[in-house]
């Protein structure tokens, strides 16, 4: 059978240990029978240690205690054996076994304190650590635990005192002042706790960390001025220190005025040496108050610091924060650059991809929204929403049946995405009523009404579909209805509501509902003021049809209205 490599190494190295390590020139004293029985049971049992039978590996130690009770290193190993098994009690007293036999074993005392820390038996674990510093009074770490095991039992007192010896020792530090910064905190004496980072201040004048810690300190305790003053103390070292900028900065924020703020951010935003990240974590809490926002200097200020950013850092993140910036200022088309130049520098961001189509959904510019959203589509290729922008691009271009195989796919891929999902399946709905399959195009609004019944897009484009069919008018009228209650000014609802009674044959209650969605902004609209010409000639009044449906030529309608113009009637 061969050896394992490993146990063959640790038994040859405890063998040394148990045995001890002879000087060349040495007399060799030929070891008793008994000693050598002793040895081997003692390599046989930490052979079965490492072999984790640990059982064994205790019963053949405690019979090498049988022979030899002064045996430190048994008492060690077995005293590892019972912490690994958690027999505390048993590990206590075998570990202070080996301190008795070997009492300046460092190793034996450090069990025994590991033991104590195990059973959360802090103040004699503490106890431990104090008898190895008087062992070993150059070990620093000794100190720090005896330190931390009396925070643990809140002796704060006694910690502090510990932390003093370590400083005679080795003068303030980071870790020691740290420490007591915070047990003056605890103690509520907040003199004390800035005292101390005032030592490493003057040990350590030209670093601006600690005069940072300084300064946050007087921050947390209500002093600004001298948290103030302390930033400037920094910036006499580190000029370029952004954290100190930037606090500096904000004493204008934390008065209020936000439009001097952001001017005080200029310089700092221009000086490509302070982080980025910094930058824009200061401005994205104003990207969206300038879309809220009636103060226009306030917003100028913004958006010139959102431009300024962009001057210093050629970065991604740079041009999108501008991005938002403009979008939310109701400039799309300036937004739409800056998402572009994003997009060159890092073109894995999806959320770029995101606006780019919002934007040219909004804006109608079908060319762009198709070949954009073909392009996130390939980068993207799990992003739902990139394919139903695709589908809407394709429907506008009058390609329905690709629409249709694009919005399917989107629809497979929205998962838990319900908003998604509704405006998917009305789009779906819209495609078929298109394609004039009436069937397919029910099944998906009602799919849609499935995931919310009370969705007035939904409820609008499924009951105006219904009436141009002529089709379950009622059903229609419900639905329309609802839309209204939840929306009662939006003119299309207003257009859809007239239309649906204009199916029933109600002309003048469909005169009055088209009217007001006219009222109500749809005066833009071609189909609104055409099915408003339409409702007037219905009613006999010629002369005000011919005039709207002039007028829903003009905003763009259909060459179908040069029909009912020159006719002076509805031309089917």
């Amino acid at each position: 059978m061969p050896v394992n490599l490993h146990i063959s190494l640790y038994l040859s190295l405890v063998l040394l240990v148990f045995i001890g390590i002879q000087p060349a020139d040495a007399q060799i004293t030929r070891p008793s029978e008994q000693q050598v029985q002793i040895e081997k049971v003692f390599i046989e049992a930490n052979k079965e240690k490492v072999l984790e039978n640990y059982d064994d590996a205790a019963y053949l130690f405690e019979e090498v205690l049988k022979k030899d009770k002064t045996n430190h290193a048994a008492y060690f190993e077995l005293a590892k054996i019972n912490m690994i098994q958690k027999s505390f009690g048993k590990a206590k007293k075998n570990a202070q076994s080996a301190i008795n036999n070997s009492p300046k074993n460092l190793f034996y005392h450090g069990l025994l304190a590991e033991i104590y820390d195990a059973e959360g038996d802090y103040d004699k674990a503490a106890t431990v650590y104090e008898s190895m510093t008087k062992i070993n009074p150059d070990e620093i770490d000794f100190y720090f635990k005896r330190a931390e095991y009396n925070l643990e039992e809140k002796k704060f007192d006694q910690a502090l005192k510990i932390y003093n010896e370590i400083e005679k020792k080795l003068g303030p530090t980071q870790q020691t002042t740290a420490a007591k910064y915070s047990i003056h905190m605890e103690q509520k004496k907040p003199v004390k706790a800035a005292a101390e980072i005032e030592n490493l201040v003057n040990a350590f004048p030209r670093d601006p960390d600690y005069k940072l810690m300084l300064a946050d300190h007087y921050e947390y305790s209500g002093e600004p001025e001298k948290a103030a003053e302390m930033y400037k103390e920094v910036l006499k070292v580190d000029p370029e220190n952004d954290i100190a900028n930037l606090a500096l900065a904000q004493t204008l924020k934390a008065s209020g005025n936000d439009t001097q703020y952001l001017q005080s951010l200029q310089e700092i935003f221009s000086n490509p040496d302070i982080n980025i990240d910094v930058k824009i974590k200061e401005l994205v809490p104003f990207t969206e108050k300038v879309g809220n926002t009636t103060d226009e200097a306030f917003k100028k200020e913004a958006i010139s610091l959102a431009e300024t950013l962009t001057k210093t850092h050629d970065d991604a993140k740079a041009f999108s924060i501008y991005g938002d910036m403009l979008n939310y200022a109701d400039r799309p088309n300036d937004a739409l650059t800056q998402y572009k130049k994003a997009i060159a520098l890092n073109k894995n961001v999806f959320s770029l991809w995101e606006q780019i189509l919002f934007i040219n959904n909004a804006l109608g510019q079908n060319d762009e929204l198709l070949k954009n959203s073909e392009d996130a589509m390939d980068i993207f290729p799990n992003q739902a929403i990139a394919y139903f922008f695709n589908g809407v691009a394709n429907s506008r271009k009058g390609d329905h049946e690709e629409a249709i195989d694009v919005l399917r796919q989107a629809a497979m891929m929205s998962g838990k995405n319900v908003p998604l999902k509704e405006q998917i399946f009305i789009q779906l709905g819209t495609e078929y009523h298109n394609l004039k399959k009436s069937d397919q195009s029910d099944e998906f609004f009602d799919k849609a009404l499935q995931l919310n019944d009370s969705n007035p897009l939904t409820l609008n484009n499924y009951s105006y579909f219904l009436s141009v069919r002529g089709e379950k008018l009622e059903k229609a009228q419900a639905m329309i209805e609802k839309a209204l209650k939840a929306e009662p000014n939006q003119p299309n609802y207003l257009d859809t509501y007239g239309w649906v009674l204009y199916k029933q044959k109600k002309y003048k209650d469909a005169k009055k509902w088209i009217k007001k969605a006219i009222d109500n902004g749809g005066h833009k609209s071609p189909d609104i003021l055409e099915n408003y010409g339409d409702t007037l000639f219905q009613l006999n009044e010629v002369n005000g049809a011919v005039e709207y449906w002039q007028k829903a030529l003009d905003a763009g309608g259909s060459d179908e209205l040069k029909g009912k113009i020159s006719s002076r009637k509805i031309v089917k």
